[in-house]
């Protein structure tokens, strides 16, 4: 396992908002709730300065979060990856683990896909 130890984690957690996603009819008709989890590893990472430069930026991970949510999707997983494709395009990500999930399919709770992403499986 590895140590926790020397790593930043830049986070989006629990961001929710309407979003063209599903298979079926009535999810191309109209939006529905999803909610977005992004946790973004800079392994070996120490910001050294106090500038936004320095690190990755969640601000940028918000608008692609929105963005995407305006483009139909069949399948959250399709989404989780267009999302992790996004943030490992930034070199200081080191790995990402992206949850999307469909809040109001179901009463009794919440359906969705978690992946997790490294950056040296985009060359693989």
């Amino acid at each position: 396992m590895r140590s926790e130890a020397n790593k930043t984690f830049v986070t989006v957690r629990d961001f929710i908002l309407p979003a063209r996603i599903g298979i079926y009819e009535s999810e191309h008709l109209s939006p529905q709730r999803i909610c977005v989890s992004i946790s973004m590893e800079l392994d070996h990472f120490r910001v050294p300065h106090d500038c936004i430069e320095d690190t990755a930026s969640y601000e940028g991970v918000v608008k692609e979060i929105r963005r995407l949510a305006d483009v139909h999707h069949e399948l959250v997983e399709t989404l989780a990856e267009h999302l992790a494709q996004y943030c490992l395009n930034d070199v200081k990500v080191f790995c990402v683990e992206v949850a999307v999930e469909k809040l109001d399919i179901y009463t009794e709770g919440i359906v969705g896909a978690r992946i997790i992403r490294t950056a040296s499986n985009l060359t693989a």
